[in-house]
This record gives structure tokens, sequence and C-alpha cells, in this order.
């Protein structure tokens, strides 16, 4: 009996775009799979790495992607970009630069040693003014967790 292709697969029709991929059946789960592992691995690569996660809207998605010089990964439906930078100071100044354009973002992966000099969360909003009687609902002695919130909570 002989295998035969099924009569449509992603993989071959969309090889004829220039440039483009698509897979089917187990290998999407490698290419989830490494999407998923790609910050550890650039940080990993990079020892004074860095990953900011931005918020934007999705509008705006195209031009927080075009200012990262490093690798990007983006989140398209929900507008959540990851700018990954091979230094610690190349991430703050950007960072520094998107608060100035009106985007959110944070450091969100960085040396653990680097964590306590760098300013994790340059510009938090009134969302913080919430977290922060949350925080204080739940642990009013302030016992658990100082400063785990981008060194703000």
């Amino acid at each position: 009996m002989r295998a035969t292709q099924p009569p449509w697969s992603a993989e071959r029709e969309f090889s004829s775009f220039n440039g483009a991929l698509a897979f089917d059946a187990d290998n999407h789960e490698a290419l989830w799979r490494y999407l998923e592992e790609f910050p550890a691995g650039f940080l990993g690569r990079h020892p004074d790495g860095a990953v900011v996660r931005i918020s934007c809207t999705l509008k705006e998605l195209e031009n927080v992607m075009g200012t990262v010089e490093g690798p990007v990964l983006a989140r398209a439906g929900s507008g959540v970009v990851y700018g990954c930078f091979e230094t610690c100071d190349a991430a703050t100044g950007w960072l520094a630069g998107a608060v100035r354009k009106g985007w959110k973002g944070v450091i969100e992966f960085a040396p653990e040693a680097r964590k306590s000099t760098l300013d994790l969360w340059p510009a938090p909003t009134d969302d913080l003014k919430i977290m922060r009687k949350v925080k204080n609902l739940f642990d009013p002695k302030n016992l658990l967790n100082r400063g785990r919130l981008y060194n703000h909570i």
C-alpha cells in the first residue's frame, strides 16, 4: 500500500511564496517550541542580554517591531512585542525611547545580577496603583515577594 500525500498541504502550498514558511503535522509543534524557548536561548548566547516586552496597539505593531535592532517576537493578535537586545544597556536605551513614544514596556528578562541596577519598568501607569491595592489586600504587611514586580511592588 502506497502512502499518499494529503490533497492540501500548507508546507507545499505556501512554499511557492518568496521567503514564506508553513508547517504541517508535527512540524508546527517544533516551531512553537522554538518560539517558546527563543528568549531563554537568546539570553544563553548573550550573557548581558535583555528582553523587553512592549504593549502596543495592533496599528503600532509594525513601527514597534521596526525599531528593535535585534530579534523580535510579536503576538500580533494582542499587540505584545518581545525585543531581544545583546546588552542590558541597549535594552534600557531602547526602552527609554519607546516610553517617550508612549509605548508601555518593561524589561522582562535580564541577568539576575543586573536587575537591581536597571529601571525595569521606567514608566508605570495607573495600573500600578491598582496592583498595589490588590497586593495590599492580600499582603498588608508586605511580607511576600518584596520588589518582585519590576522593583515597584
